[in-house]
């Protein structure tokens, strides 16, 4: 069983935006593995923003100082 993992951020995603990856990278993985497309599970997983770090900075500060310097 071949499994598709996602990971994003808390709200950052809709159930509509979710159902059209489900629906596109499954058909993708299809297409380059040639296995039936019940064959693949598609798992998102939903960090909270503090659980993310990018450059050294946990995602809100990082966003926060984004915003700053508009």
């Amino acid at each position: 069983m071949p499994v598709i993992s996602i990971t994003l951020s808390q709200g950052q995603t809709n159930r509509d935006q979710k159902k059209k990856m489900v629906e596109i990278f499954t058909k993708t993985a299809v297409e380059i593995t040639d296995l039936p497309e019940q064959a693949f599970t598609v798992f998102f997983y939903e960090l909270e923003k503090e659980s993310i770090g990018v450059g050294g900075k946990l995602l809100p500060e990082m966003l926060a100082a984004m915003n700053n310097n508009q």
